[in-house]
């Protein structure tokens, strides 16, 4: 990953997503604005429309989302603008979200926190992987203790995690009590 690299969602991600969002909003629409249905039936598709329209409005987030990386930090813009300089990360967490009961398929994502909050990205950003490495690095340099999800995640990706001795952060760390 290079200096100062802006990652983005892909399109191919994305397109499912359009499409799902599309088709639900489809289906569910239609009897409620032209079709005089029973009121818990009205209440059924308009909760499902609602969903729909929810996880369409976040889709759309996601395509306008840039996440800048450079030597100095990470941030995140789009909707809203987040900011994290490596020197600063207080915690790291890796999660695997499975939608097979078998494991097999399923996405990541990577959730940073400093002081200003917290920022998270999924693993269908493009550059997701060097991006977890340099944020891995940050943690790393800091000393800070992960889960062991996070530990078994970032080896699942083939990223290398020291948890830090006892005695403290490793030499050469940026970490200042």
């Amino acid at each position: 990953m290079a200096q100062g690299d802006v990652l983005r969602y892909g399109g191919n991600a994305l397109a499912g997503d359009f499409g799902r969002s599309g088709a639900g909003l489809a289906l569910t629409l239609p009897p409620l604005l032209f079709i005089d249905v029973h009121p818990v039936v009205g209440a059924v598709l308009g909760a499902m429309a609602l969903l729909f329209a929810v996880f369409l409005v976040r889709t759309i987030e996601r395509r306008a989302t840039a996440v800048r990386v450079d030597d100095d930090g990470v941030s995140v813009t789009g909707f809203r603008t987040r900011r994290i300089r490596w020197a600063d990360v207080t915690g790291l967490d890796l999660a695997y979200y499975s939608t097979r009961r078998d494991r097999t398929n399923g996405w990541m994502q990577l959730t940073l926190r400093g002081p200003g909050g917290r920022l998270k990205v999924e693993s269908t950003l493009d550059g997701f992987d060097g991006l977890v490495e340099r944020a891995a690095a940050a943690a790393q340099a800091r000393g800070l203790v992960l889960s062991e999800t996070a530990m078994e995640n970032l080896g699942a990706l083939g990223v290398a995690y020291r948890p830090p001795s006892a005695d403290g952060p490793p030499a050469g760390s940026a970490f200042t009590a």
